[in-house]
């Protein structure tokens, strides 16, 4: 399992449909797990988790900064 952070996947199925997905992403395997908040009125309320084949997939993910705190 490797996680990759926060993103977005472009799928391609079979049938020529692109469908473009974003959220924390997740590779397990030859699965690309995508996981999406659902938000009502602006707080979040839920999540949604979409596996989708790796061989169909183009991630882009957003990199990530941690600041690091630290005294001298």
């Amino acid at each position: 399992m490797k996680d990759i952070g926060a993103g977005q996947v472009l799928f391609y199925a079979p049938d020529g449909i692109k469908q473009q997905l974003k959220g924390e992403i997740v590779i397990r395997g030859e699965r690309v797990t995508v996981t999406e908040i659902i938000y009502f009125n602006g707080q979040p309320n839920g999540a949604r988790e979409i596996n989708l084949p790796l061989a169909q997939c183009v991630i882009y993910w957003e990199p990530e900064v941690y600041e690091q705190i630290g005294f001298e």
